[in-house]
C-alpha cells in the first residue's frame, strides 16, 4: 500500500503529526513523564536522540534508564512515581524480582501504562514475567521478519487491524528477527507477521493499558529512519499509554488512508459524518499547512446547525455538546486559500467517562480543579509544585468521606493548556510529574478550564449526579504573556449578579501566587468579587524571601483542609465552600482587593 504523491512519506504513510493518534490534542498529555528501561542487550545501540525527539514532539518527557552490567533490575517504586508510563526492553536473563513483578503490576493498575518490548530468543525472560503476571500472556520462538504489514479488515498474515495504536499508519514495519504473541484473555493481537507470528498487540481493561512488541531492534540506531510507520506507531504508543489520554477516543475523519483530503477556496468538502450514540460532548479539530482561512460547520442529525467557526491559523477548535443521538456530519470550507489546494486532517474527539468512576442517582459531587503555571517562570519551583501535588492527592485520598462527595482534576498551562488529570475521585488518581517551560497564558488556562468543566458537568449531570459550583485553585508564577487575560476572565467565568448577565456556574476561585506575581494580578484572579465576605474568593502570594519548600507544604495542607470542610457540608445534604482564611508563608486578600 505504499504511496508516492504529495502529502505520503517513503513509505506510503501520510506525512505529519496531525494523523498521529491525539493529533493537535497534546496539551492532554503535556507534562507527562516516561521512563525507557533497557535491560542488557549486546547487539545494537538505541536511537536514543531520535526517541527523544519523538517524545517531545508530543509534549512528553523521556528518561532512559540501562540496567546495571551486575546485578539484577534496579527499578523502585520511589523511582516508577516519577513516570506515567514504564517502556520495558527485555533482556536474555531474568532480573526482576517477584517484588518488582507486583510493583510493576499495582503501578500498572493505578491508571499508570506499561509497553513490554521482546524480541527473539531469548531477548524476553524479563518480557514473560511481566505478561504472565499482569495479563495470562507470554513470548516464544526467533524467526526471521524484515517485512511490511499492511491494514487489513483482521489481523491475518501480513496485516495489521485498525485500532489507536495503528492510526494513521499506512504501512507498518514487521522488525529484524521477532519472537510470537501467545495471548491471555482479553489481550487483543493487532498484528500478524507475513508468516503468521503475532507480532503486536495490547491489554485494555478498566484503568490498565498495556502494548506487547516482539522486535524491539527496529529501536536500534541503524534501523529507526528505515523503518515504516515506526516513527506514527511510537508515537501513538505514548500517546495511548499517557494517563491524559484516558476516556477519550479518537477519529480521523479524514484518515489519509488513499489521499489527502485538500480544499480550494470557495470549496466546501464533502459531509464527514460520525455516530453519536448517547448525549455526550464532542471536539472537531481542524489542523492544516500553510497561510489559509478554514471554515468548518458542525450539523445534527437531521441538519440542523449544531456551530460553525472559521480561523486563518491552524488549528480550528469546535467543541459541541451533541445531545441528539444518531448520525452527525462535519463540513470543512475554505474561506480564503492560496491558488494551489490546501490539505488538512479533521478529527473527531469523544469524550467518554473515565472506566473507573461510577456515579449513583442523586450523589452530590463537588468538582475541585487544580489549574497549575507550568511555564518558564515556575522553573526555580517546579519540584516543590510536584511535591505539594503529590502530597495533596495522597491526603485526599486517606479521606473517605472525601472521596464520596469530591472530584479533582489538574490542568496544567504555558503557552497553551492542557487537562493532565481528568476529574475522578482523588483515591482513583495519580499525579504526573509536571515539567516547566514556555510562556503564561492565564486566557488559555481560563478557557481550558470552562471547556473541561463543561465537559464534566455534562457527564456528571446525564449519570444523575447533583454537580455543585467548581471550585477551582489557582496556582500562578511570574505574570500573565498574553494581554487579553482580563477580558477572557471576565467573558468566561464572569457573572454580574446586579444584571444576572455571565457565567451563572461560575467558579469559586482561590489564586495562590508562588513566586513573581503580583498582588493585582492574584486579586484579579480571585472570584467571586461579590457577596457574602466569608465566601468571596480569596487571593495569597508567597514572600519570595520566606519562600521555602514548606511554604508549598503549607499551600497543600491549605487545599487539602478546604476540600474536607466542603465535603463534610456536602454530605450533610448542603454543600458550602469557603476559601482558606490564610496559608502560612504568604499574604493575601479578598478578591477584587490588592495589598
Amino acid at each position: 500500500m505504499r504511496r508516492n504523491t504529495q502529502g505520503f512519506d517513503e513509505f506510503g504513510n501520510p506525512v505529519g503529526r496531525a494523523f498521529d493518534l491525539g493529533g493537535g490534542d497534546e496539551d492532554r498529555i503535556r507534562g507527562e513523564r516516561v521512563l525507557l528501561y533497557i535491560c542488557l542487550v549486546s547487539d545494537g545501540a538505541f536511537a536514543q536522540t531520535e526517541l527523544r525527539q519523538l517524545m517531545a514532539e508530543r509534549g512528553l518527557h523521556l528518561d532512559i534508564r540501562l540496567a546495571p552490567r551486575h546485578g539484577g533490575c534496579d527499578l523502585t517504586e520511589q523511582l516508577l512515581s516519577n513516570y506515567t508510563q514504564l517502556w520495558y526492553i527485555s533482556g536474555a536473563e531474568i532480573t526482576l524480582s517477584g517484588r518488582q513483578v507486583n510493583m510493576i503490576a499495582n503501578y500498572v493498575r493505578n491508571g499508570n501504562g506499561l509497553a513490554i518490548w521482546a524480541d527473539n530468543d531469548p531477548l524476553y525472560a524479563d518480557a514473560n514475567l511481566l505478561a504472565g503476571a499482569l495479563i495470562g500472556s507470554n513470548f516464544s520462538g526467533n524467526r526471521d521478519a524484515d517485512r511490511i504489514m499492511e491494514p487489513g479488515p483482521e489481523a491475518k498474515p501480513g496485516c495489521f487491524v485498525e485500532h489507536p495504536l495503528t492510526q494513521g499508519v499506512n504501512n507498518l514495519y514487521e522488525g529484524i528477527t521477532i519472537c510470537t504473541i501467545t495471548p491471555g484473555p482479553g489481550v487483543t493481537i493487532l498484528g500478524q507477521s507475513h508468516d503468521g507470528q503475532l507480532c503486536v498487540g495490547c491489554y485494555e481493561d478498566d484503568s490498565q493499558r498495556i502494548v506487547l512488541d516482539t522486535g524491539f531492534t527496529k529501536l536500534y540506531n541503524g534501523y529507526f529512519h528505515k523503518s515504516a510507520g515506526l516513527g506514527r506507531y511510537l508515537s501513538n504508543i505514548a500517546f495511548w499509554l499517557a494517563r491524559g489520554s484516558r476516556g477519550v477516543e479518537y477519529q480521523l475523519l479524514s484518515p489519509g488512508r488513499e489521499e489527502i483530503a485538500t480544499i480550494r477556496k470557495g470549496e466546501h468538502s464533502k459531509a464527514y459524518q460520525f455516530t453519536v450514540a448517547q448525549p455526550t460532548a464532542v471536539t472537531c479539530i481542524l489542523q492544516w499547512e500553510g497561510a489559509a482561512t478554514l471554515g468548518l460547520s458542525v450539523y445534527e442529525p437531521g441538519g440542523s446547525p449544531a456551530g460553525r467557526d472559521v480561523a486563518s491559523g491552524s488549528p480550528l477548535r469546535m467543541n459541541i455538546q451533541a445531545g441528539a443521538t444518531g448520525t452527525w456530519s462535519a463540513h470543512v470550507e475554505g474561506v480564503e486559500v492560496p491558488s494551489t489546494p490546501i490539505p488538512y486532517v479533521l478529527t473527531l474527539i469523544h469524550e467518554t467517562a473515565p472506566r473507573t468512576e461510577s456515579v449513583t442517582e442523586g450523589r452530590i459531587v463537588m468538582p475541585f480543579y487544580l489549574i497549575c503555571d507550568v511555564s518558564s517562570a515556575a522553573s526555580a519551583t517546579i519540584g516543590g509544585l510536584n511535591a505539594a501535588l503529590r502530597q495533596i492527592q495522597r491526603t485526599l485520598a486517606q479521606d473517605p468521606n472525601l472521596n464520596a462527595t469530591a472530584m479533582l482534576s489538574v490542568i496544567a498551562f504555558h503557552d497553551k493548556a492542557g487537562t493532565v488529570v481528568p476529574l475522578a475521585a482523588p483515591a482513583t488518581i495519580t499525579m504526573p510529574t509536571l515539567s516547566a517551560g514556555g510562556g503564561t497564558s492565564h486566557s488559555a488556562a481560563i478557557r481550558e478550564y470552562h471547556r473541561a468543566f463543561e465537559q464534566d458537568r455534562s457527564r456528571l449531570k446525564a449519570a444523575g449526579a447533583r454537580v455543585v459550583r467548581p471550585c477551582v485553585f489557582f496556582l500562578a508564577q511570574g505574570e500573565p504573556t498574553d494581554a487579553d487575560h482580563g477580558y477572557t476572565f471576565r467573558s468566561v467565568l464572569g457573572y454580574d449578579p446586579a444584571t444576572k448577565h455571565g457565567n451563572q456556574a461560575y467558579p469559586n476561585l482561590v489564586a495562590i501566587g508562588l513566586l513573581g506575581t503580583s498582588p493585582q494580578t492574584l486579586a484579579a484572579l480571585a472570584y467571586p468579587d461579590f457577596g457574602d465576605l466569608n465566601r468571596r474568593g480569596r487571593w495569597f502570594m508567597a514572600e519570595p524571601i520566606t519562600f521555602t519548600a514548606e511554604t508549598l507544604s503549607s499551600m497543600a495542607d491549605a487545599i487539602c483542609g478546604a476540600m474536607a470542610d466542603a465535603a463534610v457540608t456536602a454530605a450533610q445534604g448542603a454543600p458550602l465552600f469557603v476559601p482558606p482564611a490564610s496559608i502560612p508563608g504568604t499574604r493575601g486578600g479578598l478578591a477584587g482587593r490588592d495589598a
